[in-house]
């Protein structure tokens, strides 16, 4: 596979999130008018729904609604969309709705909602019903269904950069048995769960929130979905914080070279920092730590070891674990100084458990979502340029220039979308609408997973921003920091955005409760 980590993996409250290493993140479209402002009128029994609150998960609210399953028959099939609401802890100084997504594609907005003081502050879920939802093809919204436990099992252990002939041949097996098992048993849903899709539903959310303008908080993917939303309904765009950028404007190959190489700064941070610890088994020299690593991994690409009863540990479980591990230096890091120990020693299985976590395996060997199906069946949708084998083989040699350890896994991990069963139409573009509120992002200097060149390239690209510099390793930045925390909740809060070229620095704070 290679790191597909584009989804907060893990919430701060320790739910597992929806993401998977070894896919790509989002990518531009080409929407021309299908989103224009006659969408109302022209779906109008979707717009004018009611939404019916029950209560659900304790304190907390949910419902649903209808979309379309095609935008193009709006009087053909409908999907699902559910929902969950934390209302405003203060009603009396109530500002409104803000919906949120975590990221993925395929995590799941009805669980961070459910789970928002892990990264929202308390002034803002005072003051905000905090709204989450499931895009269509996700969990608990009429869900995409591709794989089993035991096909995902196999599917996570071979997708990966393959040593020898036949284990491209198993790479190849794994690449198309994906799409073909999401056409045979999602016939109807797999040509139609992209982010546009997405995005439109997002309008009849709002809508049917009655909003006129969305606020919107959107984590790694959900950066690349609410610049699809604005993209698409500029007009109605309202506070949009987006944290871990994804640039629309990027390819697919440039997407995934992108992380390849993020990934790889960041693991040499990593092994920089390494020796500081007692518990660290890497020499103290940097390039001798690197290659201590790659040698492991291409000694077990040829010789697992063991982990679980008939779950040995290969290469590209191993460049999962530690993709995992890179998305936070305050929980991941140690973490992977104990799993390297470990796995040097011929055992594995710290190094699954947190594959484990990463991809939400439970100890009966089901998955807790269907977050690997969405996040191919979403991801093949949304970008037009799909490498087959030979030219993934060429990609792999060249990424691996800048990034040995992960380049070869993010090329190899993108090839089952070069047979997907679904055509994706849809073009890298960079987003230039202009909004009446300025959209804030943030980009977090050494975040491996969306890079910080990324929130730059869109900081340029759109008229109306502000980019706000957290200045620190890890994946996103709302909910580790104060400074950032304070940015994010005065633009909420009031409309005031940070200063042009503001810029937070490290800091040990208590996570919020």
């Amino acid at each position: 596979m290679t790191p597909r980590p584009i989804a907060r993996r893990a919430l701060r409250s320790g739910v597992v999130g929806a993401a998977m290493v070894f896919a790509l993140v989002g990518c531009g479209v080409n929407l021309g008018s299908s989103g224009s402002s006659s969408d109302q009128s022209q779906l109008g029994k979707f717009y004018g729904q009611s939404l019916t609150w029950t209560a659900c998960e304790g304190e907390l609210q949910c419902a649903s609604f209808d979309a379309p399953l095609n935008y193009a028959e709006p009087d053909g099939p409908t999907v699902t969309i559910k929902m969950l609401k934390s209302p405003a802890k203060d009603p009396t100084k109530r500002l409104g709705s803000l919906v949120v997504n975590p990221g993925g594609p395929g995590g799941s907005g009805y669980e961070f909602a459910q789970y928002a003081s892990g990264t929202i502050s308390p002034a803002v879920m005072a003051q905000y019903d905090v709204v989450g939802f499931d895009p269509r093809g996700v969990a608990r919204s009429t869900p995409i269904k591709c794989l089993d436990g035991p096909e995902t099992d196999k599917f996570i252990s071979t997708l990966g950069a393959p040593a020898n002939a036949e284990q491209q041949r198993r790479v190849e097996q794994v690449s198309k048995g994906l799409g073909t098992n999401c056409q045979a048993k999602s016939p109807a849903l797999t040509p139609q769960i992209g982010t546009v899709a997405a995005a439109r539903d997002l309008d009849i959310l709002r809508n049917l929130l009655r909003e006129e303008q969305l606020n919107f908080l959107g984590i790694s993917y959900g950066t690349f979905l609410g610049l699809t939303y604005a993209d698409l309904f500029s007009d109605r765009v309202g506070k949009f914080v987006l944290d871990g950028v994804i640039d629309p404007a990027l390819s697919n190959s440039e997407l995934a070279r992108g992380q390849a190489d993020g990934f790889q700064v960041e693991l040499s941070r990593f092994i920089a920092d390494c020796p500081a610890h007692p518990d660290c088994p890497l020499p103290a020299e940097k390039s001798a730590g690197l290659a201590k690593i790659n040698s492991w991994l291409a000694s077990i690409a040829m010789s697992p070891i063991r982990a679980e009863p008939d779950r040995p540990l290969n290469r590209p479980l191993a460049v999962n674990g530690i993709v995992s591990s890179l998305y936070s230096e305050d929980d991941g890091w140690p973490q992977l100084r104990v799993a390297l120990a470990a796995g040097f020693q011929g055992n594995g299985k710290p190094m699954l458990e947190m594959v484990d976590s990463f991809t939400g395996r439970q100890a009966d060997g089901s998955y807790r979502d269907n977050a690997i199906d969405a996040l191919y069946g979403i991801t093949c949708l949304d970008r037009p340029d799909h490498d087959d084998a030979a030219a993934t083989e060429e990609l792999a040699t060249d990424w691996s220039r800048t990034a040995p350890t992960f380049g070869p896994e993010l090329a190899w991990g993108n090839l089952p979308c070069s047979t997907w069963p679904a055509p994706a139409t849809l073009d890298p573009h960079p987003v230039t609408v202009s909004t009446a509120q300025p959209v804030l992002l943030i980009g977090t200097r050494y975040d491996p997973a969306t890079p910080y060149v990324w929130a730059e390239s869109v900081s340029k690209q759109l008229p109306n921003n502000r980019l706000l510099t957290y200045e620190d390793d890890g994946h996103t930045g709302y909910g580790d920091n104060s400074c950032v925390n304070a940015a994010v909740d005065g633009f909420l809060i009031t409309g005031q955005p940070p200063a042009t070229g503001a810029t937070c620095t490290p800091e040990k704070v208590q996570k919020q409760a």
